[in-house]
């Protein structure tokens, strides 16, 4: 029976402690209600039994967060305790609720006066009932509370499991999250007070406020990987961190108020935190779905719907709309298990989306290869015909003495001879790519290596009467890939010796090992490089080409090349030079430094 409405309320200061000096009204409501206060509540509840036999009965608050309640009987001695802030064995009755045992003689009326001490806000109706009545609600209360702790342990369990196996964060998130707004629900109702450490002496629920806070962190932090907020969404992105903020600030607040009761001010402001974070997230939802057209969004909204849903349940219940029962009275504890299964359900459609990138990014990586096979085709064959068109230009330029043919035949030249250039570097490239994936080191001999490369560019040499000295030990080794050292590393240095020395110069080859390394100089008698070009020589984002004596012309790639193929082989390459507008005794000498092979 719902005695609320008789029920006259008071308040006193917490030194107050009988009810003596206390003023009553009637509330004469449906619920007893108070803000948050400094003071004590008292009640004050006349009871009388106009039947024939003694009744016996239960008085109770049907409030999980009444905190320590005080029963006096007014004209006889002494109080007894209890309310879910007192340990199991120090209530008067076993129940979560604030609840006392009644005994009424036949046709006894009586008046009980009850302290309440707490420092949450009030929110409970009074009830009479049998003993038997409210055990069996309590039996209720425990099945669905322990499917509630099962079903939210499974989730954060699982999603945790996941996150440290796969390395997902959202997951660990995801389970912070699940796993810091269920403790505060079962706080709010007062399980771990009741049911799983009925006797210990710390109260949990005397720390509401700190689980609440831990748990709009946790949703701020949460909201913001889940719906994958950045700097660009700047209102949520900043917004979420002042809700992170606000909850540090009443999380560390909630650790003194249970004892200074002064602090009270700090319940309306997490309570105005989270009702206002919760619009807040709702609106990062909605305008991530629209802006962005954020699937996960759909998923978010989804969750509060069904958050909504319970809260509309339970407010009509409150009210009188529908009937209520055990299963309207936790809907809202049903809801937030329902809406941590839609979020759980949104993660795992996340993982298809990254199981479905996955195989795009292999797609790519298949393309990726049938695009260097077609480099490979191009760079090769189409480099062949281009070989022989400028072969036959050239040759035709011997025969054809014509002034317009001759012209003709220049450009014809010309333009072969830069689409050959760039065939050239778009091959190295491709090599270079090639090798990176699929690099296999050996001993390489470097003397041999070195005339390799020089025999490549004999007929240049010979056509520019350059002299060439290679004098370098045969024994000397270096670890390499032979064919990338020589076609890629050596020939685009020698190549550019070449290019920059004038008619009858001389370049040379040398090596020695020093310490722990082995460096091969190519030095050259060639026009040098500017200074200001030195330090740019090795950086792609910085390509650049000159003319050769002869008018060689390049791509400016192979420097770059050297470079990451040196790195490659675990050495590096180093760089001086002279050039002719400094000295007349121009050239560059290029270092090559490998890591020393053992004997």
């Amino acid at each position: 029976m719902d005695i609320t409405s008789q029920v006259e309320m008071g308040e006193a200061a917490a030194s107050v402690e009988t009810a003596a000096s206390v003023v009553f009204n009637r509330a004469g409501a449906k619920e007893l209600a108070r803000g948050y206060t400094e003071l004590d509540q008292w009640f004050k509840i006349s009871l009388h039994n106009d039947q024939d036999s003694v009744q016996s009965k239960v008085l109770y608050f049907d409030a999980p967060l009444m905190g320590r309640l005080y029963l006096q009987k007014q004209g006889e001695p002494g109080q007894r305790s209890s309310g879910p802030g007192l340990p199991m064995a120090e209530r008067a009755f076993q129940s979560r609720f604030g609840a006392f045992p009644i005994e009424l003689a036949p046709q006894e009326s009586a008046t009980y006066f009850i302290k309440r001490d707490s420092h949450h806000a009030l929110n409970t109706r009074v009830f009479l009932a049998d003993p038997s009545d409210l055990e069996h609600q309590d039996d209720l209360s425990r099945t669905i509370f322990y499917f509630y702790l099962g079903g939210i342990f499974s989730l954060v369990v699982y999603n945790l499991l996941l996150g440290l196996f796969t390395t997902q964060k959202d997951h660990l998130s995801y389970s912070f999250f699940a796993a810091s707004f269920g403790v505060t629900a079962l706080v709010l109702h007062g399980v771990f007070d009741s049911y799983l450490l009925p006797n210990s002496k710390f109260v949990f629920s005397n720390y509401l406020m700190f689980f609440s806070s831990v748990s709009l962190f946790s949703a701020s932090l949460f909201v913001e990987r889940f719906l994958s907020i950045k700097k660009e969404f700047t209102v949520g992105y900043w917004g979420l961190r002042l809700f992170a903020a606000l909850s540090v600030v009443t999380m560390v607040g909630s650790l003194f108020a249970p004892t200074y009761r002064e602090l009270f001010f700090l319940g309306y402001l997490i309570d105005i935190s989270i009702g206002a974070g919760i619009l807040f997230f709702i609106f990062c939802g909605f305008y991530s779905l629209i802006r962005y057209g954020h699937r996960l969004a759909s998923y978010f909204l989804l969750s509060w719907l069904v958050v909504l849903i319970g809260t509309f349940i339970w407010f009509a219940s409150i009210h009188g709309f529908i009937t209520g029962n055990i299963y309207t009275q936790y809907s809202l504890l049903l809801a937030n298990l329902g809406e941590m299964i839609v979020l759980s359900l949104g993660l795992a459609y996340k993982i298809r989306v990254l199981d479905e990138e996955k195989r795009q990014a292999q797609q790519a990586a298949e393309d990726k290869e049938r695009y260097h096979r077609l480099v490979r085709v191009l760079s090769h064959d189409v480099a062949n015909t281009v070989s022989g068109l400028l072969y036959h230009s050239e040759m035709l330029k011997d025969h054809v003495s014509a002034q317009a043919a001759d012209a003709h035949l220049d450009r014809i030249n010309s333009s072969t001879n830069k689409l050959n250039q760039i065939l050239k570097s778009v091959r190295q490239e491709e090599v270079y790519h090639v090798f990176k994936q699929n690099a296999e080191m050996q001993r390489v001999e470097l003397a041999s290596a070195c005339w390799e490369a020089v025999n490549h560019y004999s007929w240049q040499i010979e056509e520019k009467e350059l002299l060439i000295e290679v004098a370098i030990a045969n024994d000397l080794c270096v670890r390499a890939d032979r064919s990338a050292l020589i076609n890629q590393v050596l020939s685009n240095v020698l190549s550019n010796s070449i290019k920059f020395c004038e008619p009858g110069r001389e370049i040379r080859l040398l090596a020695q090992k020093q310490d722990d390394c082995v460096v091969l100089e190519i030095r050259d008698q060639g026009t040098g490089i500017h200074p200001n070009e030195v330090g740019l020589l090795f950086k792609r984002n910085k390509l650049f080409s000159h003319k050769g004596t002869s008018n060689e012309e390049g791509t400016g790639f192979g420097t770059s090349l050297i470079a990451e193929y040196m790195q490659l082989f675990g050495g590096q390459v180093e760089v001086s030079s002279v050039h002719h507008s400094v000295s007349p005794a121009s050239g560059t000498t290029v270092k090559l430094v490998f890591p020393a092979v053992p004997d």
